[in-house]
């Protein structure tokens, strides 16, 4: 894989959610499958732009990139 593709991977696009409260929020009953912190979903997530579950390393045409934030020093 290409450095590009890798950087425009769905992991880094703007549509992917991963986070397993949110998944637990859009998939009803998941929770009780062991919840989306489970070791076989790994990073796999919810491509909104799609409305497809799929892996992080997946691609598309569609990619935007994430804006980073950065929280402030200490």
């Amino acid at each position: 894989m290409s450095a590009s593709r890798t950087e425009a991977s769905c992991r880094t696009c703007a549509h992917f959610r991963n986070d397993p409260a949110y998944l637990e929020a859009a998939f009803a009953g998941l929770a009780s499958l062991s919840s989306a912190y489970g070791s076989v979903r790994g990073e796999d997530g919810l491509c909104l732009r799609h409305d497809r579950y799929l892996g992080a390393q997946s691609w598309c045409g569609d990619f935007t990139a994430r804006e980073v934030t950065c929280s402030p020093s200490r």
